[in-house]
């Protein structure tokens, strides 16, 4: 009995080791499977050419942003971090079928936290010696949203790779002749927006690539959980626009009693037809200094008594003086030429609409009175011409809005625009969105102006620019100029 009892154990403890080996045997089967997958997925083509384009653009990218240091030391780090989370982003989409748009949120965070960064950090630095080059990478890096655009990302991309060239040009203008470097640095970072570009036309050409019959649920799991300091907020971008500001109409009746004045006195001097100046003589041409710069140079002593210039007699003909036929008015138009928008003479219209945008397009308003027009999309620039109670809103811009001998306007930057220009233009009122708190005004012989900016609570408060200026020397050599306190301001 004893004996079977030992070769019975003896038995169970050889069946032991073996179940234990076929256990490890299985594990370590399994392990493998899973490394020969990860190791499958690196090699497709879709994630090797994303590592080639890290490698090849963006490492030396960072490399050289570091050796040029500065701010671009901090700003290369974001890139990097934002490009490598797409390419982990874009790995674990291949491999799963579309989530739904809150997971899809949540997943693309990462890289929604890295752009805003991106973006927070140039507006922050406006003052440093490497601002065009901060701007360079913001206005581009909106390039890496394309994950989100359908069905034709490729021009997204081009896009914001144009909108780069405006701030680029201007740091190989700067630094052509003095440094290298920084030529070199521009032209890796165009490189790798192109190459981004023709990546996402060959393997998303109609947006990102899912895994089209896969019954995998996207898990990517987002592993920053903290905003980065430069950002500016969460959610992915861009930004939803802000509430719109009042509607901009204009009132006719409004301010009017200086204009009824003028008008009836017009109306009066109308009726009486042209009998009122029939008593006036015409002045001959010898009379006009415009034409004989001679007669501004006599003294005194050659004017007759009633202070008019003494004309030597001439012999010839004497011709009838000429007349400027000067239109104020003309045929609407509202047309694409070339790659300007040109809008001109448009009356009481508060339809107007401009939708077929790009980056390369300006627009050009030119006397149009009591109309609203509406830009969509981002363009080069927009300028209003002697144009009167028009109102302007816009999505973005890429250089500036300018309003000149303009009067009564009213103008809504739903994004963003660098720069405002208002010259000799008598009332213009500015409403800007919280993407574009950086906008810089010049402005010159205007009145009436004021910017109206959105608070947290999404109201908009008003704020005047100054009209007035004191100027004082200092230190015997140096002119500074303040606003004037009796400005109001």
């Amino acid at each position: 009995m004893g004996d079977q009892l030992k070769r019975l154990e003896a038995l169970a403890d050889r069946l032991e080791a073996i179940a234990n080996k076929l256990s490890s045997s299985s594990s370590l089967n399994r392990a493998s499977a899973a490394d020969d997958s990860t190791s499958n997925i690196d090699h497709l083509p879709i994630i090797r050419d994303y590592e080639t384009l890290i490698n090849v653009s963006i490492q030396p990218f960072v490399v050289l942003s570091q050796k040029i240091g500065g701010d671009l030391t901090a700003l290369s780090n974001h890139v990097l971090r934002l490009f490598n989370a797409q390419q982990q982003f874009i790995r674990e989409a291949i491999q799963s079928k579309k989530p739904n748009e809150k997971q899809l949120m949540d997943a693309i965070k990462p890289q929604s936290l890295e752009i805003e960064a991106i973006l927070g950090f140039a507006n922050k630095n406006r003052k440093s010696p490497f601002f065009n080059h901060l701007s360079t990478v913001s206005e581009g890096i909106p390039a890496l949203s394309w994950i989100l655009v359908t069905p034709t990302p490729g021009p997204h991309i081009k896009d914001m790779s144009d909108a780069a060239q405006f701030y680029s040009n201007r740091v190989l203008k700067e630094f052509r002749e003095k440094d290298p470097a920084h030529v070199e640095w521009v032209k890796l970072w165009i490189k790798a927006l192109n190459e981004l570009y023709t990546y996402v036309r060959q393997y998303h050409t109609t947006g990102l690539a899912w895994a089209s019959q896969s019954s995998r649920d996207f898990n990517f799991v987002s592993k920053p959980t903290t905003k980065p300091a430069a950002a500016g907020g969460g959610g992915p971008p861009p930004p939803p626009p802000p509430p719109p500001p009042p509607p901009m109409t204009f009132d006719t009746n409004v301010d009017d009693s200086t204009d009824d004045s003028r008008n009836q006195l017009m109306s009066s001097i109308n009726a009486l037809g042209e009998g009122v100046t029939s008593h006036l003589k015409k002045v001959p041409d010898q009379l006009k200094t415009h034409k004989n710069p001679e007669l501004r140079q006599q003294p005194d002593n050659q004017k007759s008594s009633h202070g008019k210039p003494v004309v030597p007699s001439k012999a010839g003909k004497t011709t009838s003086p000429s007349t400027t036929n000067t239109a104020t008015t003309g045929p609407p138009k509202l047309v694409l030429d070339g790659n300007k928008w040109l809008v001109e003479y448009q009356a009481g219209k508060s339809d107007l609409r401009i939708t077929d945008t790009n980056m390369r397009h300006s627009i050009y308003v030119y006397k149009c009175t009591n109309s609203t027009i509406v830009v969509e999309g981002k363009v080069n620039s927009i300028t209003l011409d002697q144009c009167t109670k028009v109102g302007l809103q816009f999505t973005s811009v890429v250089s500036l809005v300018e309003f000149i001998n303009c009067k009564s306007m009213k103008a809504q930057a739903i994004e963003h625009v660098p720069t405002v220009l208002i010259e000799k233009t008598d009332g213009c009122h500015i409403y800007l969105s919280k993407a574009s708190l950086s906008t810089e005004f010049i402005t010159s012989k205007s009145s009436e102006m004021s910017v109206n900016i959105p608070s947290v609570d999404d109201e908009y408060k008003e704020y005047p620019i100054p009209e007035q200026f004191k100027t004082s020397i200092k230190n015997g050599t140096q002119l500074v100029t303040i606003p004037n306190e009796s400005a109001g301001v």
